[in-house]
């Protein structure tokens, strides 16, 4: 009679049948306790259980196995862990050590709530104790380190239930499948779909899934359609979350038209599209790189006429598929508007529409509404996620709240919300750009301690910063830790490196920086090699420079254009002009064609040692090549023809640069006001490009704003 209230749902009855037993004289023994324990565990009211089970112990009755077993059972159902620890551990100090059932219990429990390590405690305990581990027990530990991400230790503890013979069920199959499908092994998931017969299991609904996902996943997407259109006539094979996935392959990877489609075939065969499909359809239409406006439109179409219209309950995930629509349509308005209608109709924001309204004010550097944002949230006891954090993070940075935006990282820390990769990288790119490089390695080690990488544009800035900073070693260190992450680095990084240990005299680093560029094969060993003239030569040791560049020619390599010209530059200016001349000739033979910019190193080095006759001669090579020539070589002769007072010469110069529209024309004037001018103009310009401020009492000059806008140009 006690059992059979208890497995009718009917405590109250059988808590009277006890009353009535008591006051017969009765005695209440321990079978009946565990009856009633077990009936309130199975009800959820593990509470009253506990109660029983203390009047157990006050009756001076011992619990036995079974009695542990169904109160263990009851709190594991409801998720009260430490409290099971407890009981366990008071079982087992009283001499009762648990059993094979019990064991179950304890470890599909710790798998189901994610507690693998301790799951696998018990497995070990098992065996140590002498007992023997059911399949039930393999299968639900092999399904929780595969759901977990735990891959190689899945993996080693497949091939120990292969070893020992322990059969696989369905369940731990298709975790196997879905696996592989996540990982994008999509043929070794077929693989293990053609053996299940062989394990004595049939494929259901979930194996089927997973499969289609996985195809879906990997933009296979003709192959997903064929298997789709395989499965379609088996007997239960597939269901509504199946044919959901199969569209949102066709969203991700295909185009809209079969989206559509596939939603006049689901009522062909009997699946009526739910609020999930519509969902779905509604983020194909507001997908990244396709927002047009007739697809916002549509997508506006969709979600209020027939997800609303229809009688389907519009949840906030539909309406956050409509508000990232008309967000990265650049409506704002319109995410505003949403949002005011989800609380309108009762369809509360979760921490994503809050996170989208976020991104779009952070993207139009309204800060203070994104801040309002997020107190709303914590006023109406949302949790912000890691995703709002970090778009604080980088609204913040971006107007120069550094310390505040560090503020937010530590509160995000204190509440318990890991922080992600973007949101260091935030912070670093914004300490590089300003020079703390004292901030950003810290932030960098910290991501190591957390066993994060930054990304390739962070480690660029950090080790442009570090460069600028002077703190040689401290670059070298990250260039190589990023090596070390599997990213390749820029080239540019280590010439910068380069040139700036020649600059401080460290020639043997400035060295082995080069050979761990040309082993990595960044760049080919030519280009290794000039990068070392290079850095002699802007450090003014021109003839250790000159000895590297001789090695590379010796080596019956070609070194680069800007190997030829800083090399030149730096023999210029020592005055040894003859030796610059003649790399000339040799970059010539070499067929590398001279450029605007090694003309211009020549003719500065010639007009600085007043041969302004041999450097008016390059410029009329120059121009016979086809070359145009710029202002510095306009600034650098008129300046040489000026100042030697050989103005006569300068005509068909001053022709050259009139006719350019540089200057305006002043044939009636003398040429030493048009030399005079001429200069005035061009370093004006120059001094334009180079963003230098003029000060107060510069001479304006009359011109034409035409001949200035076609100066620019030029």
């Amino acid at each position: 009679m006690l059992n059979g209230y208890c497995k009718a749902s009917m405590p109250g009855h059988a808590l009277n049948l006890i009353e009535v037993l008591k006051s017969r004289g009765t005695a209440i023994n321990r079978t009946m306790y565990t009856i009633l324990i077990d009936g309130f565990c199975q009800l959820g009211e593990v509470s009253k259980a506990k109660e029983i089970f203390k009047s157990t112990l006050a009756d001076g009755i011992s619990p036995d196995v079974v009695t542990y077993s169904a109160l263990i059972n009851g709190m594991c159902k409801m998720g009260k862990l430490e409290e099971t620890r407890e009981i366990l551990s008071r079982m087992q100090k009283t001499g009762v050590l648990p059993n094979e059932v019990l064991y179950t219990t304890l470890v599909c429990y710790c798998c189901k709530a994610g507690y693998v390590r301790e799951a696998m405690k018990y497995f070990v305990d098992i065996y140590r104790r002498g007992l023997a581990a059911n399949s039930f027990i393999h299968n639900a530990l092999l399904c929780a380190l595969y759901r977990e991400g735990m891959v190689t230790q899945a993996e080693q503890f497949k091939e120990y239930m292969s070893k020992m013979k322990i059969t696989f069920d369905v369940a731990s199959l298709n975790c196997i499948i879905d696996s592989y499908c996540s990982r994008g092994s999509v043929h070794e998931a077929f693989s293990v779909y053609d053996n299940m017969e062989k394990y004595g299991c049939s494929p259901d609904v979930y194996t089927y899934r997973n499969l289609l996902r996985g195809l879906c996943k990997g933009g296979h997407l003709v192959q997903a359609k064929e298997f789709m259109s395989c499965i379609v006539h088996i007997p239960s094979a597939i269901d509504q979350k199946t044919l959901n996935a199969l569209l949102l392959g066709i969203c991700n990877h295909g185009s809209l038209d079969e989206a559509l489609d596939l939603c006049e075939k689901m009522v062909t065969i009997n699946f009526i599209p739910d609020i999930h499909t519509y969902t779905i359809l509604l983020s194909g239409f507001c997908r990244k790189g396709l927002i047009k406006e007739g697809q916002v439109k549509a997508a506006s179409y969709l979600f209020q006429e027939i997800i609303c219209k229809e009688g389907m309950y519009a949840d906030c995930i539909a309406y956050n598929s409509m508000m990232n629509g008309y967000l990265k349509a650049g409506k704002l308005h319109k995410v505003e508007m949403t949002i005011y209608d989800m609380n309108q109709n009762k369809v509360y924001p979760n921490p994503a529409s809050y996170n989208i309204l976020m991104h779009g004010h952070i993207k139009k550097g309204h800060l203070s509404r994104s801040i309002y944002l997020y107190k709303d949230m914590v006023r109406k006891g949302i949790k912000p996620t890691n995703v709002t954090y970090r778009l604080l993070i980088l609204g913040l940075s971006k107007h120069g709240m550094i310390e505040i935006a560090v503020k937010f990282l530590d509160k995000m820390v204190l509440e318990g919300i890991y922080p992600d990769r973007l949101s260091f990288d935030v912070l670093i790119n914004a300490f590089s750009e300003k020079s703390r490089m004292s901030d950003a390695l810290q932030l960098f080690n910290c991501m190591k301690w957390l066993y994060m990488s930054p990304s390739s544009k962070t480690y660029s800035a950090m080790i442009n910063g570090l460069i600028r900073k002077n703190w040689l070693q401290h670059s070298c260190d990250v260039l190589r830790d990023m090596v070390e992450s599997g990213l390749e680095p820029k080239h540019t990084h280590y010439i910068a490196l380069i040139n700036a240990k020649c600059r401080f005299g460290d020639i043997n680093g400035a060295f082995r920086l080069k050979e761990e560029m040309t082993a990595l094969g960044i760049v080919p060993a030519e280009v290794a090699d000039s990068s070392i003239v290079r850095g002699l030569s802007k450090c003014g040791k021109v003839e250790e420079g000159i000895i590297v560049f001789c090695s590379i020619i010796r080596a019956g390599m070609v070194p680069t254009i800007a190997t030829f010209t800083t090399l030149m530059h730096g023999l210029c200016k020592e005055a040894k002009i003859s030796d610059a001349l003649h790399l000339k000739s040799l970059m010539e033979s070499c067929g590398l064609k001279i450029d605007v910019v090694t003309y211009n190193v020549l003719i500065t080095g010639l007009c600085k040692i007043q041969c302004v006759s041999d450097a008016l001669e390059l410029y009329e090579e120059m121009k016979s090549k086809g070359l145009r020539p710029n202002v510095t070589t306009y600034t650098t002769l008129t300046e040489a023809i000026y100042g030697t007072g050989r103005t006569l010469e300068g005509e068909k110069l001053l022709n050259d640069i009139e006719d350019r529209g540089l200057v305006p024309s002043y044939t009636d004037q003398c040429p030493e006001w048009r030399m005079e001018n001429a200069m005035d103009r061009l370093n004006m310009i120059r001094n334009c490009r180079k963003g230098t401020a003029f000060n107060n009492d510069f001479k304006v000059l009359h011109a034409d704003h035409k001949s200035i806008h076609k100066a620019a140009a030029d």
